[in-house]
């Protein structure tokens, strides 16, 4: 009798235990969709201003229906020239801070727009940039969760 009960006791918890593993990695997937996208824009802001490029590309669909408009490259650029000229680009700058200001998501099923404005401050060429931007990511959601599959981005002009 006293094994039963030690063995009910450790399938108990061990069951429990198995609960709590799979409610904490399905805490993303449990998150609204507006929310989903909030959290997946400001993990971008943070790989950009830590240059982590590798993470970059990941946040791009790999596809040929991506596209990209500015700000350093003037044509439109697909998902190659993208993670090209972005891996060029943060990995040469230093002390990068980017600050999403009045992000807006509007969802469309599997789509989403997401626009807001972007303080940037960075130095690159020994040179320091400062300054504002408007930015539009739009996303599609996949079985890999949110992917940019459209950029544009441009000097705020007041």
């Amino acid at each position: 009798m006293k094994h039963f009960l030690v063995i009910s006791l450790l399938v108990i918890l061990g069951c429990q235990r198995s609960n709590e593993s799979e409610d904490s990695s399905n805490l993303l997937s449990s998150l609204r969709p507006e929310e989903e996208l909030r959290e997946t824009v400001s993990k971008i802001w943070e790989d950009a201003a830590n240059g982590d490029t590798v993470a970059l590309k990941r946040a791009h669909l790999n596809s040929p229906k991506f596209s990209k408009f500015g700000p350093r490259v003037a044509l439109r650029q697909d998902v190659e020239s993208t993670n090209r000229t972005e891996s060029e680009h943060f990995s040469s700058v230093v002390d990068a801070s980017f600050s999403i200001e009045e992000l807006k998501v509007d969802l469309f099923g599997e789509v989403a727009v997401t626009t807001f404005y972007n303080n940037y401050s960075f130095t690159k060429n020994n040179s320091k940039i400062e300054g504002k931007g408007r930015v539009t990511l739009i996303f599609l959601q996949t079985e890999d969760g949110w992917k940019i599959i459209h950029e544009h981005s441009s000097p705020f002009i007041e």
